[in-house]
């Protein structure tokens, strides 16, 4: 049985504070940085920057450049692009 990304449960290391993802519904790889997240129920706050969006602007202003998903984790001081990344830094840093 093939199960579909982010429909099941890993167990992981619960974070203090809630990561932080800055995403767009409609890209590929914010999906599966959101998948893994899901997965290991990892608290996040998920910043929406749409086409159109203000909140654009901001992630340029914070990272230097506009390019989405972006991490920010407060409890290990880790602010990260690229999906395949993320997803490695997700699974090696919470998942048990």
């Amino acid at each position: 049985m093939h199960l579909i990304q982010g429909s099941s449960y890993r167990p992981s290391k619960l974070p203090p504070k809630p990561l932080e993802i800055w995403a767009y519904e409609g890209s590929p790889f914010c999906k599966l940085v959101r998948e893994v997240l899901v997965e290991l129920e990892l608290p996040h706050l998920v910043r929406c920057c749409a086409r159109g969006s203000p909140k654009r602007q901001m992630l340029y202003e914070k990272a230097g450049c506009f390019q989405v998903p972006y991490l920010v984790d407060p409890n290990t001081g880790v602010q990260m692009f690229e999906s395949a990344e993320i997803v490695e830094y997700l699974q090696a840093t919470y998942a048990l």
